[in-house]
């Protein structure tokens, strides 16, 4: 049986894999102007650091986004205990049916049938429109936070001077990172300036019905 999960369709709202961000030119001076004339054409390559974030630290590090997380949990956990209950109720029918539908009538084991298929139709109807509902909820809630942390990220490797931000986790997966020294996480500081600078409302809103 199919057990719903509020962000199954919530993680690809928000995906920092890889950042970059071209920097400020500096000014140029004659030699410097005479060696770029000397150069062979062709790619340079950007002036700047490299760094590394991990960003399936954001949901439970970041005040401001575990606040609204949190809060669209507390706004779904009575439906997903309706589907849990539901759930249980059909697995319990077909169980039964399994396990003493040779003691009884057929008469009795056709609505045991019946009844489990009624409730696994309403089951798959409730299953949906929460799924709807909970990714409509979740983008109204998580994505303006994901748009600051974007536009926050942006402005922090540009004072920084960096070249460009990977997200470490993501990259390992995929097999493009192979070494890293430590230094180059900046997962812990980039976390505590956005906490200072963006902090957590004391209490949540009240949840939409």
């Amino acid at each position: 049986m199919k057990r719903f999960i509020l962000f199954a369709a919530v993680c690809s709202l928000f995906s920092l894999s890889i950042f970059a961000q071209t920097p400020t030119p500096r000014p140029t001076t004659p030699a410097a102007n005479n060696a770029a004339a000397a150069a062979p054409s062709g790619g340079m390559g950007a002036e700047g650091k490299v760094a590394l974030i991990n960003t399936s630290r954001f949901a439970n590090e970041i005040a401001e986004l575990k606040v609204r997380r949190d809060k669209l949990q507390s706004e779904f956990e009575p439906k997903n205990k309706e589907l849990e209950d539901m759930a249980n109720k059909i697995n319990g029918l077909k169980n039964q049916v399994q396990t003493q539908g040779t003691t009884v009538s057929q008469q009795v084991r056709d609505q045991w049938v019946e009844q489990g298929a009624e409730l696994e139709k309403s089951y798959k109807r409730k299953a949906e429109d929460y799924d709807t509902l909970a990714k409509k909820r979740a983008d109204e809630e998580l994505s303006p936070v994901y748009q600051k942390l974007n536009t926050f990220l942006q402005q922090y490797a540009q004072q920084r001077g960096f070249a460009m931000v990977i997200d470490g986790v993501a990259a390992q997966q995929s097999g493009l990172l192979l070494y890293a020294i430590q230094t180059s996480d900046i997962t812990d500081d980039f976390v505590k300036e956005y906490n200072r600078a963006n902090p957590a409302a004391a209490g949540a809103a009240p949840a939409k019905k």
